[in-house]
């Protein structure tokens, strides 16, 4: 039987006309039972090659989240990771994203919204990076859920700002410890 949130990734690749453009949320997380959403700007070549938007995928962005979440102690079990705008924005290679636009945000703010309703657990939603930011009105008036920012974690965000890695893990563990 499929997860209510692989039928609702059906959903969203269905009504955009999009297959694998749209990966589906890591097995290996909570997900459906998750406590904490976080909220990236879109999927990766790696994401869209591994067909799941995953920490576990093999680039250097997904390494430094997977390293700054274990440094906070979050447990994997109580996330889930999804993405402002849900569907790949880059090159036809797939080998680079480029920037959301606004009416890309709009759309993924509302898909959003509803993905919420399928997260019955959640107790605080991490908007990574600036992109993702753009959601927090939106997100405002539709739960009542905690909602926290953080430094996007690729390698171009963590190398501009040399203190985004250790200002990320604060926020996580505040958000841990704050949460419980």
């Amino acid at each position: 039987m499929k997860s209510s949130l692989s039928a609702f990734v059906d959903r969203i690749r269905a009504e955009q006309q999009l297959g694998r453009e749209v990966p589906d949320f890591d097995p290996n997380n909570g997900n459906e039972t998750a406590k904490y959403l976080f909220v990236l700007e879109a999927p990766g070549p790696k994401a869209v090659e591994t067909g799941f938007v995953s920490f576990d995928n093999p680039d250097q962005t997904a390494k430094n989240f997977r390293d700054q979440l274990e440094k906070a102690q979050i447990n994997r079990s109580d996330i889930v990771v999804w993405n402002i705008v849900p569907w790949y924005v880059g090159n036809e290679e797939k080998t680079q994203i480029r920037s959301v636009q606004r009416d890309e945000i709009s759309v993924g703010s509302e898909y959003l919204r509803q993905l919420l309703k399928l997260l019955p657990e959640l107790r605080c939603i991490v908007l990574v990076g600036g992109a993702a930011r753009k959601a927090h009105v939106p997100l405002s008036s539709a739960t009542a859920v905690r909602i926290i920012s953080c430094h996007h974690p690729s390698p171009r965000a963590m190398n501009l700002q040399p203190s985004a890695q250790a200002e990320n893990i604060e926020v996580f563990k505040f958000m841990r410890i704050s949460t419980t």
